[in-house]
């Protein structure tokens, strides 16, 4: 005789990641000899952050050079999924909110700091530019507040470039592939760029293996493995459906058990912090067969 069982939200036992499920079963417990278990089908929101308080990677900082001598901007990230491009986008927010702008004979704004793709060599690219002093500004004009504005500290008196300032601990420096430190280390007066120094981490979760506490995997550690599942095809926000083509039965412990936990890690066995609980996940456990 063959068990189908389906867990959901309601089964969702750990609230601050909403990836650990707990089962009970009913009748006051299941007894197994000589069962094992696979997956049968699971949808699941893509909802996992790639920047947030769980992982502590949400800061940076940014030095604008100033007429008296520099001021450094600490900026947090809100919790969230972000690209390369997006945190760039967030970037010129802030400057925008701060006035480290300038703005060109179009009326586009002129931002002096850049993250950017290098899809060629697998990094990212970051670009500072220098910031015009107040004699060589040209056709820019100055915002109406803030910094660069004629009410803030003033434009350089040396044209130089701002920094970026990623901390050992706590900041987006594994997101975007930097060690830490500060780039350029000090204020350059020419144009500057360089590559990521280490491999861009994009997304904390590659891939999604599934683990469940009845399972007794003899070949892997650790012993609990169900299954694994890529992520494909499937944007953030979007469901992730897995439907395996064939039963991947797995030995379960011999036993009796008032219940069972099964939760979604990542590639390197961490728990996942996901926003949205709402999934539907279908086992089926069965006698083996010899």
């Amino acid at each position: 005789m063959s068990f189908v069982l389906t867990l959901n939200s309601t089964n969702v036992s750990n609230t601050s990641t909403n990836t650990t499920f707990k089962y009970n079963f009913i009748n006051g417990g299941f007894t197994c000899r000589d069962y094992e278990m696979c997956v049968s089908s699971i949808t699941l929101p893509y909802s996992f952050y790639n920047i947030s308080n769980y992982y502590s990677n949400k800061t940076f900082s940014l030095i604008f050079p100033t007429a008296a001598t520099t001021i450094q901007y600490d900026v947090s990230l809100p919790d969230g999924f972000y690209t390369v491009t997006e945190i760039n986008s967030y970037i010129q927010l802030y400057c925008q909110s701060v006035g480290a702008y300038l703005v060109d004979s179009s009326g586009d704004y002129v931002y002096f700091i850049q993250l950017v793709y290098n899809t060629a060599y697998y990094s990212v690219q970051l670009l500072t530019f220098i910031v015009p002093t107040l004699a060589n500004i040209g056709t820019y004009t100055r915002p109406s507040t803030g910094l660069y504005s004629t009410l803030g500290t003033g434009l350089p008196t040396t044209s130089s470039t701002p920094q970026l300032v990623l901390a050992s601990t706590g900041s987006i420096r594994t997101i975007i592939g930097f060690a830490a430190g500060t780039f350029p280390s000090t204020t350059q007066t020419s144009n500057y760029n360089i590559s990521s120094t280490l491999t861009p981490i994009g997304t904390t979760v590659n891939s999604i293996i599934m683990r469940c506490s009845l399972v007794s995997n003899s070949c892997t550690s650790p012993s609990d493995i169900l299954d694994s599942m890529p992520i494909k095809d499937t944007s953030f926000g979007s469901n992730i459906t897995y439907d395996p083509s064939f039963e991947k039965f797995v030995n379960i412990s011999d036993g009796t058990f008032n219940n069972f936990t099964f939760t979604f890690a990542d590639q390197s066995l961490n728990e996942i912090y996901a926003r949205d609980p709402n999934v539907s996940i279908t086992l089926l456990i069965r006698p083996k067969k010899y």
